[in-house]
């Protein structure tokens, strides 16, 4: 059974957040409350906070790296943001247990000097005030979207880093991914009352705003003031998102008794089709999910539409903009499968992003294929062909962190692609059987935790009883890759033949041969590497092998039939590697 190693300890926030709107000059006031709980080992001096908007000004250090690398995803607008565009968090004080306390910022982060050290299994209270300025929309959120919607709150309050096993993570935002501490939040969005709120977490004061949220047949109280207070609580959640507009329309469909799906969008000939479809596609594809993935276990889950592109959070996933233009399904699919890779298992998305965007990436092709019929072989090998096509020109390992890729291209290409075609490998080594396991099983330990690519290779280690860090190795820190062919058929006397296999690039896999014969029949045979320790589950008429030499770069493989007998030599047959020479694969005979 997979486990937490020895030791394992992750800390804990608990958030108290007010929030207030002014949305003629999009002007925010904050204060919050956090009680910051040291679970690990070490005595901390300081503490360190993300201030995620101060990146949305032309000036940043984020406005000079776009402009340095030229990255084409990040809208060019960052570099002339106006005074009144800008994203802005000032901080006002911040008190550690009722006592004010030294602070500097450095654009994004927040460095706090306590006035007295947190002691292992101890906690501070940290008040926070502070204002700001919503940006418009750069990157994923902000306001005035490209679909219209009004605001979108992202990265919005002052967020404690996270401090782990590999210490502090306090790295600068330029406009790459996350990494936040588990808790809780109580959250309070107070705003002119025409606006409709999409939020993480649970509405507790439904039967006092209504808009779709009461219960049926509540009747919802008049509120004869000017705003509403939006009053929102989520446990075990690393972040908090919301979003709001003033022509939302807001439906709902309760799934089972402890789960509710929720859907915002802007209401139109394009819109209403296509969340009408999803509402239903959601619903039908949940049990799916759950019995591949593990079981949600938050108490709601919003589709909602805003921000930019689209984007994970907690509860809830932001797409762009709806329209039958767009893959609404697979684009849907892939960020609710975050709340799994990502939300409930909360990597540091920073140092290893291909375990959360390769993790959902993978999820939504193999929720996808369900429904594809036809096109399921191809949904399941796309990853596969993509790091075919286009892995030569990428010269960065996947085991980069995500802030030091040069290239915007390489990073999606390692994060997605090649992240998503690492899991297809592993089961294609340790088999469908012993990889569903595992994904299970590090599902079921390491949910509310921050796992690591490590913890996962070991899962699947367990469940299959093979050694696996070698791939691991070579698929994630280098940029090797696989190449087998059929190098020499020849006869031995007029009863045998034997096939010389070669393997013509680095990383080592186990070998599938498929042998057919000109009668009618064929024979499957099976060649692990040295380095895996172990077999998977096959036919009983696969032949298994002896295993192949990680420093032999041939095999000869005898078969108890003649040459002549022979019609088709094939590796890898079903395609179920990232082979990036096809042509040498097969060898056929008159």
């Amino acid at each position: 059974m997979a486990q937490v190693p020895a030791g394992y300890w992750q800390q804990r926030v608990e958030y108290q957040i007010d929030i207030r709107l002014d949305d003629q000059t999009h002007a925010v006031q904050g204060r919050a409350k956090i009680k910051y709980i040291n679970h690990s080992p070490d005595t901390l001096q300081r503490v360190f906070f993300h201030l995620y908007w101060n990146a949305f000004q032309p000036k940043s250090a984020y406005a000079k790296w776009v402009n340095q690398v030229q990255d084409p995803y990040v809208n060019t607008k960052l570099l002339e943001l106006k005074p009144d565009e800008i994203g802005r968090q000032d901080i006002f004080t911040v008190q550690q247990n009722g006592i004010a306390i030294g602070y500097k910022v450095n654009e994004t982060i927040m460095e706090v000097t306590l006035s007295r050290p947190l002691l292992p299994g101890d906690f501070d209270v940290f008040d926070v005030a502070w204002q700001g300025q919503v940006p418009v929309i750069i990157k994923r959120g902000g306001r005035n979207s490209s679909a219209g919607v009004a605001y979108t709150f992202t990265q919005w309050y002052p967020k404690i880093c996270a401090y782990d096993r590999k210490g502090w993570h306090a790295d600068p935002y330029i406009g790459r991914e996350f990494y936040g501490e588990f808790g809780s939040f109580k959250v309070d969005i107070t705003l002119p009352k025409k606006y409709v709120v999409a939020a993480t977490g649970v509405l507790q004061n439904a039967a006092n705003i209504g808009y779709g949220y009461e219960n049926e047949g509540v009747a919802v109280k008049p509120n004869y003031g000017l705003v509403n207070v939006w009053k929102f609580t989520a446990d075990n959640v690393h972040d908090f998102a919301w979003s709001a507009d003033p022509e939302y329309k807001h439906e709902k469909v309760q799934v089972r008794d402890d789960l509710t799906l929720h859907f915002f969008y802007q209401p139109g000939t394009e819109s209403d089709p296509s969340m009408q479809y999803l509402k239903q596609y959601a619903a039908e594809t949940l049990p799916l999910i759950e019995a591949n993935f593990g079981r949600y276990r938050y108490p709601q889950f919003s589709f909602v539409e805003g921000g930019e592109w689209a984007m994970e959070y907690p509860m809830m996933t932001l797409i762009e903009k709806v329209s039958p233009s767009d893959d609404l399904r697979g684009t849907a699919v892939h960020e609710w499968m975050h709340n799994w890779y990502y939300g409930m298992l909360g990597n540091n998305e920073n140092d290893e992003h291909w375990l959360d965007e390769g993790f959902a990436s993978y999820a939504a092709s193999v929720i996808l294929a369900a429904s594809n019929g036809a096109d399921a072989a191809s949904l399941r090998r796309a990853a596969l062909e993509t790091v075919v096509r286009v892995g030569a020109q990428v010269t960065e390992p996947a085991a980069l962190p995500a802030n030091f890729y040069h290239s915007s291209d390489a990073y999606f290409f390692n994060a997605y692609a090649k992240g998503e075609a690492f899991l297809w490998q592993l089961r294609y080594i340790v088999g469908d059987e012993a990889f569903e396991k595992a994904l299970l099983r590090y599902y079921a330990v390491w949910c509310f935790k921050h796992p690591t690519g490590d913890d996962f290779v070991r899962a699947v280690e367990r469940a299959s009883g093979m050694e696996l860090d070698w791939f691991q190795a070579c698929w994630l820190r280098t940029t090797k890759t696989i190449d087998y062919g059929v190098e020499k058929v020849a006869a031995d006397g007029s009863t045998a033949t034997v096939l010389t296999l070669k393997r013509l690039q680095e990383v080592p896999l186990p070998v599938e041969v498929l042998v057919k014969y000109k009668d009618g029949s064929s024979e499957w045979y099976y060649i692990p590497t040295d380095y895996q320790r172990g077999l998977k589950k096959m036919s009983d008429k696969t032949v298994i092998q002896e295993p192949w030499s990680f420093a032999a770069d041939t095999y000869d493989l005898r078969l108890n039939k003649p040459l002549t007998s022979i019609q088709a030599i094939t590796i890898d047959p079903e395609q179920r590697t990232a082979d990036v020479d096809r042509a040498n694969n097969q060898r056929l005979f008159p």
